[in-house]
Order: structure tokens, then sequence, then C-alpha cells
């Protein structure tokens, strides 16, 4: 009797084993990524399962995140799990452990949720390609890496996450690599997230350096022992990290060029994981920021002016996707303003609800994609609302949330932006622009973005779905496995803000600045913040009702609009030619220093030291087997110089 246990070791057994759930979550869908990658070499004929296969494996990853989550539901502050010690050197020691608090829960189910949506899509929008396989093995990798990313408790974790959603957008944006265009676009992301993840690095070490710790809470806990000036040089380069990775000014360029993958990765990188993962590792850290006022400012400023470019250059874009692109842009932007005033948990918000409207958009635009036999052109569009009832309503309404109308999802995080911009208690409070304070003229372009944003997301609408059809062939709705997913992301982007919205910016309080949160008790009786909600929901509807004159009843307008200012128009088309800047300033250099090293240095020297050398032993080798002859009259002729030569040596010496 003495050998059983006792009940309280069967309860602790009990919760590890419970707890062991989380490792789960980023474990299935590792799996499916193996068995799809196992399976490449199987018969064209049952290319169809591995769609479904990719999807199960999503779909358990969500319901063990959900079977977690409820554990925080019920109060726990958070759910550990170490699967082992990693490394131990001295007093420094790193564990594989996943930990699931409310941020990560968040993050977690968003990215497990709305990705599952994503593969059910994808099964439906990849029907016709002979790649299934290999697509899907990478999707269900990319999901893997983001899990990894958000639940991983230390920052090597992170950044091995962070490594693998680099990795795993390469070779999605580049799936259809046979097309140079699309290849280029691959490596193009590839290498400018280097860029931004030099610095991730450089604040990793830094932070290691001083506190002797890569564990997150060590960090939070003790990140006020450093010096403040290595306090705000981690920060800014771990923000640089989140530049790259969630592209801000100036490492935005490849997001757009990313739309040559298939839509569905469009998706699934704009919408849920990848350029949300600078927005989580900022708040994640979020005392070490809060330590930096000098980063947050910078922070505050890199993400206004991003929203705005962004939103000025989607004005102009002519194909669907590109619209959607630089909205992301401009989205992301929205989050960095958040963050940078100190109010994480309104930008997680945003990072809800853009996932998803954003995800609902993206793949509206696949399913008319699809329809329209593979056009992207918005000009070829017009008249879909009849033949694609079910993705005209699920865009519209998507439509409706991020352009930020009365009570959308987009309307309420959006708003939580502006107003912990505006109401600032940081250092952008503290400086004054043209006798205004910097706090109100970034939530001045904040405002002015809103209104673009619904202008060209109106535009979108209505050149896709309204009018008279102007393609060339007949339009269809997409199958049911491209419009379930569609109507099911659709619900929350209407309703999630005004049934949810409070609780998860209450859920979530820890990563934030409690004056600042939406629903906050205080912020009933400010009438400063209702008169700026109310202007906030008039600058949306100006936009939507000009966007809907201009290009449903008076379309002339805008033709004539751009004759008018054509320098503008151009200018604006050309992205603010910030690609050819980056080609005049750095690409063309290196290129050119690339190519005279190669020329001298590897050509001249080491090519021809390696090719002398060869030259040189040839010749000597010739030499000597033109020596060895095989006639015996030649060695006698040689022997008898030999000899002469040596008597003469002897009588000079």
């Amino acid at each position: 009797m003495n050998n059983l246990p006792t009940t309280s070791a069967v309860v602790e057994q009990a919760l590890e084993i419970e707890k062991m759930g989380i490792f789960a979550i980023p474990l299935l869908p590792l799996i499916g990524a193996i068995f799809l990658g196992a399976s490449l070499g199987q018969s064209k004929d049952r290319h169809w399962q591995s769609g479904w296969v990719a999807t199960i494996f999503s779909a358990g990853s969500f319901v063990a995140s959900l079977l977690i989550f409820s554990e925080l539901i019920e109060g726990a502050s958070s759910v550990r799990f170490t699967a082992w010690e990693w490394m131990s050197v001295g007093s420094f020691s790193v564990a594989f452990a996943l930990t699931m608090d409310n941020l990560s829960g968040v993050m977690t189910l968003v990215v497990t949720g709305v990705g599952s949506l994503i593969h059910l899509y994808a099964i439906g929008y990849m029907d016709h390609d002979d790649s299934r396989p290999r697509f899907f093995c990478y999707l269900n990798l990319f999901l893997f890496s983001m899990l990894l990313l958000v639940l991983g408790e230390n920052l090597l974790m992170m950044f091995i996450g962070w490594e693998g959603v680099g990795l795993c957008s390469y070779l999605l944006i580049g799936f259809w690599y046979k097309e140079m265009p699309n290849a280029n676009a691959g490596q193009k992301a590839f290498v400018v997230n280097r860029i931004g993840d030099a610095g991730l690095l450089l604040g990793i070490f830094i932070l290691f350096w001083q506190l002797g710790s890569l564990n997150f809470t060590d960090i939070q806990a003790n990140v006020g022992l450093m010096p403040p000036y290595l306090i705000e040089a981690a920060a800014i380069l771990l923000f640089i990290g989140a530049v790259g990775k969630s592209a801000q000014i100036p490492l935005f360029v490849w997001l757009p060029d990313a739309m040559a993958g298939p839509t569905p990765v469009s998706a699934l990188i704009h919408a849920a994981t990848m350029v949300t993962a600078g927005v989580y590792m900022v708040t994640r850290l979020s005392m070490l920021y809060l330590s930096a006022p000098n980063t947050l400012l910078v922070i505050s400023v890199i993400g206004t002016c991003t929203a705005f470019v962004a939103a000025t250059i989607a004005l102009v874009q002519n194909d669907i996707k590109k619209v959607l692109a630089y909205s992301t842009v401009s989205q992301l932007g929205y989050m960095f303003m958040a963050l940078g005033a100190g109010a994480f948990s309104n930008g997680i918000y945003h990072v809800v609800t853009h996932a998803f409207f954003k995800a609902c958009l993206f793949m509206g635009a696949g399913s008319v994609i699809v329809g329209c036999h593979h056009e992207q052109d918005m000009r070829k569009f017009g008249g879909l609302r009849k033949p694609m009832k079910w993705t005209f309503l699920t865009y519209a309404f998507a439509t409706y949330a991020i352009a930020g109308l009365p009570y959308g999802s987009g309307f309420f995080s959006k708003d939580s932006i502006l107003w912990s911009v505006y109401s600032n208690p940081g250092s952008a409070a503290g400086i004054d622009v043209a006798g205004m304070p910097l706090s109100h003229v970034l939530w001045g372009f904040g405002l002015l973005t809103a209104f673009l944003t619904a202008f060209y997301m109106t535009r979108s609408l209505v050149l896709t779905f309204f009018g008279e059809y102007r393609g060339h062939h007949e339009a269809h709705e997409s199958p049911w496995t491209m419009t379930l997913p569609l109507i099911i992301l659709a619900v929350p982007s209407l309703i999630f803000g005004i049934l949810f919205g409070e609780t998860l910016i209450q859920f979530i309080a820890p990563w934030g600045r409690a004056d600042m949160l939406v629903g906050h008790a205080k912020l009933a009786e400010n009438h400063t913040y209702h008169l700026l909600e109310l202007v906030s929901m008039g600058v949306a509807v100006l936009g939507v009702s000009l966007a809907a004159f201009v290009y449903l009843v008076k379309p002339q307008i805008a033709s004539q609009t751009a004759k008018s200012a054509p320098k503008l128009y151009a200018f604006l088309s050309d992205k603010w030619r910030i690609d050819e800047l980056y080609a005049a300033v750095i690409i063309r250099p290196l290129t050119g220093i690339s190519n005279i090293a190669f020329r001298i240095i590897d050509r001249l020297f080491i090519d021809g030291t390696v090719n002398g050398t060869g030259f040189f032993v040839a010749a000597n080798g010739e030499l000597a087997r033109r020596a060895h002859s095989g006639r015996i009259a030649g060695y006698m002729l040689f022997m008898v110089f030999g000899l002469i030569a040596s008597l003469l040596f002897w009588i000079l010496l």
C-alpha cells in the first residue's frame, strides 16, 4: 500500500500531462509538414489528399489552443511546459519550454484559427496545381514556425521561430519559382528580412551581455538594472528586426512584392502570421520599451509615416492584391503607432481585428481572381456582385470593417489607436511641431490615413463588384472550400469589436497603459474622447461616400484628376520611387563593387592563383613526360650530359 501514489501526486501528474497539451500546438503542424514532405513523390492522383491532411493538422492545433486557452479563462496566469533543457553553461541555461499567457494565448488563437481557415481555403484555390503536397508542406511548416515564435518562453526560441517564418515566406512567395518575377520576389523578401534580423540579433546580444538571461520573465524583471543608453540601444536594435519583419519604413518594400505568391500565402503572411511578429515581439518586451522613451518616439514617427505613405500608394493601385498589400503595410503602421504611445494592448487589439478582415479581404480577392480566370486588374472587373454573391457580401463586410465605419470591428480597434496617440503621455507629448504637440500631429496624420483607407477600400469594392463587367471571360462563384472561410471570417469582421472588444482589451491589459484602454471607466466621462470618436466616424463615412460618388456616380472625375496632376499620379503609381532610390543608392553601387571584386579578386587573384598553380604543375609534368620517352639512346645522352656537368662543377669549384 505504501507504494501507491498519494492523491496530491496523482493530481500533480494529471496537471503535468494537461500542460503537455501546449506542446501539441506547434507539434501538430510540424508533424503535418513532415508527413507531407515524405509524400512528395506520391502519384498525382493522390495530391488532393494533401490539402485535407494539412488542414486537419492545422485544425487540431487550433483545438489544442482552445483547450489550453480555457485554463487562462478560468484564472490561470500562464500554462508552461518544459520539454527539455536545451543548453546549460555555468549559471546560464536555456530550456526548450513553451508558455501560454494572456498575450501569447490570444496570438495563438488568431494564428491557428485564421490559419486553419486559410488552409481550408487553399484546398479550393490550389485545386489544379501539380505541386500541392509541397505547397501544403510549406504552409504547415509556416504555421509551426509562427507558433514557436509566439509560444517560446525565451528570445532564443522566439528567434528560431522568427527565422523559420522568414524561410517559409521565401519558399511560399517564390512557390511558382519557374517564373522569374516570383523567384525574385521571394529572394527580395528573404534579403530585406535579413537586414532587420541583423539588428534583432545585436539587440539580443546586448540583453544577454547585460542580464545574462534570454528568458522573457527575467528580462522584464531586471531591465531596469541596465544603463539607460544600453536600454535604448537594445530597444532600437530589436525594433529594427520588427521593421523588417513587419514591413515598416524603410524596409517595407518586400511586402507588396510578396503578392507574387499564391493568394492563400498572401492571406497567411499579411493577416495572421509573419507581419504581426514584430508587433508581438515589441509587446512581449513592453517593459524594455517603456524604459526607452526615445525609441518609443522613433516607433511612433515611423509607424505614422508608414501608415500614411502606404495609404497614398494604395490609392492608385489597379492590381487588387497590391491594394490590399499596401493596405496591410498601412495597418501595420497603425499598430506601431499604438506601440509607440505605450498602448501595447491597443496594438494587439488591432492585430486581432486586422487578422479577421484582412484575411477575409485577401481570400475574397483570391476568389475574384479564380472566378475571373486569374485576372487581377480591377479595371477588368466590375458587376461581380451578381455572379459572385457570397464573395461580394463577405468582401463588403470586411471593407466595412477596415474602413472604420461605425461599430465594425476595425472602427473600435482603430479608434483605440487614435486615442492612444492623441493622449500619449510619453515623450511624443513633450515635443511641439509648429506650435502643436507632436502627439496631436501624429493623430492628425493617423486620421488622414483613416480617410484614405476608407477611400481606397471603397474604390476597390466599387471597381470590382459594381458597374458593368469589363472582363473577357464569364465570371463564376468559387467552390465552397473557398467561400465557407470567407463567410466565417466576415462575421467577426463585423461584430467582434462590439461583442468582445472591451473584454479583449481588459484581458491583455497588462501590456498597455490603463488610462488609454478603450472601455476604461474614466473614458466614459471623457468628452474629448467622445468628440474624437465622432470625428473618426465622420472621416470614415466621408471617405466611403466620396469614393462611392467618384467611382460609381461620376467615374470621369478619377481620370480627370489623374490627368490634371500627372506628376503626382505617376509619383504615387511608382510607389514614391522608393525602389528606384534603393536601386540607385544601394543596389547598383553594391552590384558595381561586387563586379569589381569578382573580376579582380575572384577571377584575377583567386582563379589566377589556382589556375596558375595548375598550369605550372601541368607544364612540369609535360617536361617530365618528354624526358621519359622510353628510348635507351635518350637516357644514355642524359647520362653523358649529367656526367660532363658534374665534372665541370667539381673542376670549377
